[in-house]
Formats: structure tokens, sequence, C-alpha cells
């Protein structure tokens, strides 16, 4: 960028009045970062970028932190931290203070740290038998707005489950009353450990306020045998390492690389884009790992809370919807992804040939040399692309027959997965059919569950949330989230208010069609 374009474009920041002072300094910082020297691809991949065909996730051309980072926060808080001078907790209030004062030094794509840990499993050793339960409604309530006043971005994200305990249904009790956007939050589903009225507070916490995710976790945890997290949007990671880095695949481009017949996208297109993928992965990573110094200096490295054998890279996919469609038009079929039994199995194919090229992909400095397969749920900017494997905005089926048809899809993403599935008011009458709907959802094969109650103020737009209310203070002046721009434009350009919206009613009980 031209020097003088790059002056103009940070004046434009500080003269922005929309902005705080927090999200002027950090877009004058990403300024800068994006007009660092481009990365040294070779041809085909910056061709492919240039076109479209890859999209970077807007990290820097110098990446000089993970993506995503997992720190082991149980062992955090059993040694202290010699770098931060801080003991071992021995108390409740000590342990949220060890955590809150962590997260500040836990870096990511965002700047803010995209997982706080497995809150209810960190916290309910410290919670004393001394201590009444109005007294621990609130300590939570104290540190739950503290960490949305310190932590003003969408993309955090806890963890609940699949255990019961107190700290975790107090968590959800308070989540529920204070509806804040962050941190966003997803609940463990255990078949044998979670007991069902745990599920159904998490359930009515849902009809309240659209959180939390609910993930599938005896299905997750089959792909990560030293615990996972899931991190900002339906990420899958591993616990106590992360991802170094997210690019992704627009598949609606990839169609005109093909003749528009399924045989010659398949045998040709798929492993000519996984080979350029895989390119553009390898130099963020080598960069990252042996240029930036960041597995060498940073504490968290050192003092054993995360570590580059746990890391991994994700290989995103979008817009499969649009090459499933291209692909049927070619053909003369009028079948439309998610809608017509034909085309939607022709997603799975793809889907299936893709994660093939996948698994065998050998990556460096990667957790046994493997990258994750991600349905990425789409950016504020994607105008014309459905995120992931989704079905388009506006034209979603009735929630079984949405389910149904996308749950097949759900086992080939070990790096994260979700579909929103939308509701009007009416299901308050009926909470326990949501939970009918969760329980038959994951028998299918979901491996997340994510619901939209259309009148909520908490909305979601990827994977990550914001209000509405929000929205509407931000069209008129600066609004503290900084996810709630993303969110505005979300509304503008991918039209994430006209979902459709379902009633599930008598005829339609999920016990009687699964």
């Amino acid at each position: 960028m031209p020097l003088q374009q790059l002056q103009q474009a940070a004046l434009d920041h500080i003269r922005n009045p929309n902005l705080t002072q927090g999200q002027k300094q950090l877009a004058l910082a990403q300024l800068l970062e994006a007009a660092l020297p481009a990365p040294n691809f070779n041809d085909d991949v910056n061709a492919a970028i240039n076109s479209g065909l890859l999209h970077d996730m807007f990290e820097s051309p110098a990446p000089f932190k993970p993506r995503y980072v997992l720190p082991d926060y149980a062992k955090a808080l059993q040694q202290g931290s010699a770098f931060l001078e801080l003991a071992p907790p021995t108390n409740l209030d000590e342990a949220i203070n060890f955590l809150t004062i962590l997260y500040q030094h836990v870096p990511s794509v965002t700047t803010y740290p995209v997982f706080l840990g497995h809150l209810d499993c960190l916290l309910d050793p410290f919670v004393s038998a001394d201590i009444s339960d109005e007294q621990l409604e609130h300590k939570i309530t104290l540190w739950w707005q503290l960490l949305d006043r310190t932590l003003p971005d969408s993309f955090v994200h806890a963890n609940l489950g699949p255990q019961d305990s107190r700290i975790g249904r107090t968590i959800l009790a308070v989540d529920a009353k204070l509806q804040q956007s962050v941190p966003n939050l997803t609940f463990r589903y255990g078949a044998d450990t979670t007991p069902a009225p745990l599920l159904q507070q998490v359930v009515d916490n849902i009809i309240a306020c659209n959180k939390p995710h609910i993930a599938n976790h005896d299905r997750i945890a089959a792909d990560f045998p030293q615990d996972y997290g899931v991190v900002s949007c339906y990420n899958s990671l591993p616990l106590g390492g992360g991802s170094h880095t997210l690019l992704r695949l627009n598949l609606l481009q990839s169609f005109a690389l093909c003749d528009g017949t399924e045989q010659d996208y398949l045998t040709r297109v798929v492993p000519h884009c996984a080979q350029l993928m895989a390119e553009g992965m390898r130099h963020r990573i080598h960069f990252l790992v042996e240029e930036s110094n960041f597995f060498q200096a940073n504490f968290l490295c050192r003092e054993g809370l995360v570590s580059l054998d746990n890391f991994t890279a994700m290989f995103g996919i979008y817009g499969l919807a649009e090459l499933v469609n291209g692909l049927m038009d070619a053909q003369g079929q009028s079948g439309r992804y998610g809608l017509d039994d034909a085309a939607t199995a022709l997603g799975e194919r793809i889907v299936a040939a893709y994660q093939q090229q996948v698994q065998a992909l050998e990556m460096p400095y990667c957790r046994d040399g493997k990258v994750l397969f991600h349905s990425q749920s789409g950016i504020s900017c994607d105008a014309d692309t459905t995120a992931g494997a989704r079905i388009p905005v506006g034209q979603e089926p009735d929630t079984v027959s949405h389910i149904k048809a996308l749950a097949p899809l759900h086992p080939y993403f070990d790096g994260g997965v979700s579909d929103i599935f939308g509701f009007e008011p009416t299901i308050r009458h009926n909470p326990t059919a949501l939970t009918r709907l969760v329980l038959g959802g994951f028998q299918l094969g979901l491996r997340m569950f994510t619901a939209n109650l259309s009148d909520n103020d908490l909305v979601r737009v990827t994977g990550y949330m914001v209000r509405k209310s929000d929205i509407a203070k931000f069209r008129q002046q600066a609004e503290r989230h900084n996810s709630t721009v993303l969110g505005a434009e979300a509304v503008d350009i991918v039209k994430i208010l006209e979902r459709q919206t379902r009633t599930l009613s008598h005829e339609q009980h999920p016990s009687n069609l699964w």
C-alpha cells in the first residue's frame, strides 16, 4: 500500500465517530499489519488468492501469533505463573482473579482470547460448601460483567459440561439473566454424563438468549483423545494448543475450474484445490514457527500452557450450496442443495472427496502432521456465497428436514461445523420439543446444535453473537463491542435476519419423525 494511501486510511479510522478509542487503536494496528509485504506465495497460490478461490481470513501477511490459542488453564491454576508472578490459587476469588489476569495475555487473530477454558471443570474445585448459592451467583455475575467489559469481542468463547456442577449451573443462570454477547458459550453434552435436568436448563437458556451452542461431546471427543475446546465460530481444536492458521476455499469459485461434470470436479478440481490450500498453509505455518519466535519466546509456551505438538491448522470450505447448485444446473437438473435428495447427496460426495484429500496432507509443525477439515461459518462480507455447508439464508426447510438433510455431513468436519436452526417464539410454550430435537439431531450425527429464536435480542451472526440493540446503537454512535460492526455488516450484506424461522407443531413432533 502506498504511504499516502496508508496515511489516509489511518486518518479515516481516527476521524470515525463510531469507533471507541480502543477500536481505533486496534484498527490502526491491523492497518499496519495489512500493509506488511505480501507473503512469498508461489504464483499459483497468489493467483488463487487474487481470484477469490482462496481466502486468507484477513490474517497478517507475517503471522506473529497463532490464529487460535487454547491454553491448558487447569495446568496454570495448578502450577501458577512465574511470568505473571501469580501463585496457584487456593479459593474461588483467587481462581477467578488468576484466570482474569491470564486472559489478558492470551493472543488470537482478534487480539482477544478465543478460549476461556472449561469453566465448570476449572472453578468447581474452588467452590467450597460454605459459599451459599446467593454468594456464588453474585461472584459469577460480577465476573461475567467484567469479562464482557474487558474482553469486548464476541469471538471470546467459554465451554461448560458435560458433567453437572454448582458452578456450571450458576454460570448458566447468570448468562440467561445478563444476556451478554460476551462470552460466547458452548455446552458439551455427553449422553452418559449430562443429567436430563441439566440439559433442559441448557435448552431453557437457548430459549432465553440463543446461548449456548450444544456440542455432541461423545462424537467430537473421539477425534481429540487429549481433550479439546470449542472456540470462536464452532471450531473444535486440541486443548493445550490450537490452530496456526485458517485458510478457506471458496467452492463457488472452484466451479469455474471444472467442465460442469461431477466426475471432472471430483477427480481433477478437488485435488488441485487441496494442493493450493496446502501450499498456502505451509507458508504461513513456516513463518509463524520459524521466524516469528512465538513458540520460543511467549511465556505460554515456556510455562507449558501450550505446546507446539498440540497445534494444527484448519482447512476451511464455504459455498458448498452454490457449487452443488451450479453442478446440478450444468447437468440439466433442477434440484437444490439441502432441499433435494440428489443435490444434497452430491454435496456429501464433494465433502467426502475433500476430506479424503485433507486427511492425506502432511503439514509441518502440526499435531501428527495433520490438519483439520472445517466447515467455515462465513464472514460478514460474504454477499453471494453461503457459509460452510449450510443451506442458503431464507431457503431453510422445516427444522426436522433441515437436520435430516445436513446431519450426514457433520461427521466429516473434525475441525468443526454447525447449522443454525431458526425458531419462532412459540417454541417457548414447548421447550421439551427443542430438547428432543437436540437429542434426535445428535443421534443422526450432528456435531453441534445451534438454535436462534427470532425475537431474542442476541442473534447469531456466524458462530459469534451480537445484540440487535447494539447494532442499532452502532449505527448512531460508538459501541463498545468490536464485533458489533461485523454484525451490522452481516445484517446488511448476508441478510442474517432473513433466516427462516419454524414452529414445532404437534403434527411434527421430533419423537415421531427420527
